[in-house]
This record gives structure tokens, C-alpha cells and sequence, in this order.
């Protein structure tokens, strides 16, 4: 989004209303939802971009609350539309997932161009979303899909799919963000970021803690309820940043960029976005061996990736990136996020919606 800002659109980002019912392990997420809304929390939001936090009914799957959060937000719709002298049909309408009140909101407005962006296949977490993104799927004018492995998991069923992968995002590399609490941690350092949830293999943490006893292990981002990270002295767990960029400061202290996701067919057709921010700072990438990641090892060729088939090799996979890492795979690294920046991305994507509206 803020690279269509960019360009000089006017962005509304609207934050999902949710695919369930919160329960009394979300209250921390509801609260932060509250305080967005009102004004409590002041948000890194850069020019162009605009973001909406509705405080929706949240019963994603009830016919009056879908019918009352459609009209609400709406409204806010409307509104800026109007602040922006903008017709629906000059509009494009991208949603990131297949809510009853997404889909109504689609299906609202002759809208100039209706884009559905899939970067995993939300039916593994909340089945319900099923009836929903079937439509959804013959309706939108696009369906992108983050990875290839999922364009072929949902080709038959799309009217319209389209492979447009992550850019690299070259402002992050920018950043003068500097954590000298990371800088100073012991070698070798190997970095994980993102959430920290089911899909994180614990047990991969566990074993590189205990064989790089003298290294750091360094997980930066949201720590989902139920998921226990053993304690230890060398694991060291971190909020999410406040800023995008700041996330610069810890990347630019690693040795290596960690992916280690259970084997299922969820995280397996997954295109993670942290590869991009690896890659930026010219690290080898350790990760669990998956479909879409074994595609684009063998795609992009070798000193990339570094992949593992089960929790017992990764010692094996680690240790081999360390050995290979030098700054000529450095330079190959980076000079390949330089080649697929989110400029070139964002003139395609210009490109293709052009064609519609």
C-alpha cells in the first residue's frame, strides 16, 4: 500500500474486522484495537496512506452484524471518497481476506478494478471463510497470489490468477537504526521475524540454542498465547518494532535469517515476507524445507537457501551457512533484492490495473 502512495494514489487501509469471534487470549489485541480507534495510539503512517480501525461487531459470521459493520463501514468509505473527490468507479478495492463483510463491501460498489490478495490460505484457520472466498474467487476482477505454490492450489477455482510476488522493500536497507543491546550479544546470531505462533517449530529454537551455546538466538516479533518458548540464556525475545524500519537494527547486527515453520500444507505454500528483509541485508537464509521455498531455491540458485527437512538437520543446515557465508554471497544477495525492489513491482501492478480501470 505504501507503494502505490507512492505513485501518488490515496490509499484508506481498513484493518480486518477479523475471521472470528475474539476469545480472552486476544484482549491484549482488542485493547490495541481500541486505542487505534480512538486515537490513543499514534501510528507510524507514512504519506498518502490513511488507516481506518473500525470497531465492528465482531461476530464475522452473523447476518446482522455482517449487514451493520458493512453500512458502518461504509460510511467511513463515503467519507473519504468524498474528502478525496474520488468516484467508486476510479477506485480499486484490494482485500486481503474473504470476510462476509469483505466480500459485501466488494459487491457493494461498481468499483474501477476489484483485486483479492492471497498470501496463505485462510481456510487452515478459520474454515468458515470457505463459502465466502469462493465468490470472492469468481468475482474479483485480480487474484494475486504471494507464491506459486498457492496459484496452483487455487488455480481452477480463480477466474483470474495472477503470480505477483513481494517486492524488496530498499528503504528498510537505508535505515540508521542501530540496537547496540543486539550488537552486543555474543556471535554467531541468528535472527527470527515474525510471529511467534503454531506455525513457529519450536523445536528448531530449541536445538540451535543448545548448540550454539555461545551464540544468540533472537526472536523479534508478536508472542502468541500457547506457544512456549523454552528459557534459556541465549534465547533473547523481542516485541514487534514500533517502526518498520527500526527492524533494520536487527537485521543489520545477524549472521543468518531464520524460517523455521512446521511442514503442514499452510506454511508450506507460503511466500514469508521476511525473506525480503533477509535478503536486503545480504543474509543466508536457514529455513525448513517446504514447497514454494524449495522452488525458489531452485530458482535462485546456490548461497540463498539453506533448507532442512527435520528439526534434527538443522544444526547441519546452520553450520553450513556460517561456513559458505562471505561477502561475495553477500553482494549476490543484496545485488538480487536491488534487481526486485518494489518499484519495479509497483509499475507491473500499475500496469495490470491500468488495464482495467
Amino acid at each position: 500500500m505504501t507503494g502505490l502512495a507512492g505513485k501518488g494514489l490515496q490509499v484508506l487501509f481498513i484493518e480486518n474486522t477479523g475471521v472470528r469471534s475474539p476469545r480472552l487470549s486476544d484482549l491484549s489485541r482488542v485493547m490495541h484495537r481500541i486505542k487505534c480507534s480512538t486515537g490513543q495510539i499514534i501510528q507510524d503512517i507514512p504519506p498518502g496512506v490513511k488507516i481506518f480501525s473500525p470497531l465492528a461487531v465482531p461476530l464475522p459470521y452473523n447476518s446482522i452484524a455482517i449487514r451493520y459493520n458493512q453500512s458502518y463501514i461504509s460510511k467511513h468509505i463515503k467519507k473519504f471518497l468524498h474528502a478525496n473527490n474520488l468516484q467508486p468507479s476510479e477506485v480499486i478495492f484490494w482485500s486481503c481476506l474473504s470476510t462476509p463483510v469483505a466480500l459485501s463491501l466488494m459487491k457493494r460498489c461498481a468499483w474501477g478494478a476489484t483485486v483479492y490478495d492471497v498470501v496463505s490460505d485462510p481456510k487452515y484457520i478459520e474454515p468458515r471463510l470457505g463459502p465466502s472466498e469462493q465468490i470472492m474467487l469468481k468475482l474479483t476482477d485480480y487474484t494475486f497470489f504471494a507464491s506459486a505454490t498457492l496459484l496452483d492450489q487455487y488455480h481452477s477455482a480463480t477466474k483470474n490468477p495472477l503470480l505477483f510476488e513481494d517486492g524488496f522493500n530498499l528503504e528498510l536497507r537505508n535505515s540508521t537504526a542501530l540496537i547496540t543491546e543486539i550488537e552486543q550479544l555474543p556471535q554467531p546470531r541468528l535472527l527470527y521475524i515474525g510471529g511467534i505462533n503454531k506455525k513457529l517449530q519450536v523445536e528448531a529454537i530449541t536445538k540451535l540454542a543448545q548448540h550454539f551455546k555461545g551464540g544468540s538466538i533472537i526472536l523479534v516479533g508478536p508472542l502468541s498465547d500457547g506457544v512456549e518458548i523454552p528459557t534459556s540464556k541465549n534465547i533473547h525475545i523481542y516485541p514487534p518494532c514500533n517502526s518498520y524500519n527500526d527492524l533494520a537494527g536487527f537485521l543489520r547486527a545477524a549472521d543468518i535469517g531464520l524460517i523455521p515453520y512446521v511442514q503442514d500444507r499452510y506454511a508450506g505454500a507460503m511466500h514469508p515476507a521476511k525473506i525480503n528483509e533477509y535478503l536486503v541485508f545480504g543474509l543466508p537464509i536457514v529455513a525448513t524445507s517446504t514447497p514454494e521455498l524449495e522452488r525458489l531455491a531452485n530458482l535462485w540458485g546456490d548461497g540463498f537457501f539453506y533448507l532442512y527437512n527435520d528439526p534434527l538437520e538443522v544444526l547441519k543446515a546452520t553450520e553450513k551457512a556460517l561456513i559458505c557465508d562471505n561477502e561475495a554471497s553477500r553482494i549476490k544477495r543484496k545485488s538480487w533484492a536491488l534487481s526486485n525492489d518494489w518499484d519495479g513491482r509497483i509499475s507491473r501492478l500499475m500496469e495490470i490495473l491500468e488495464q482495467k480501470i
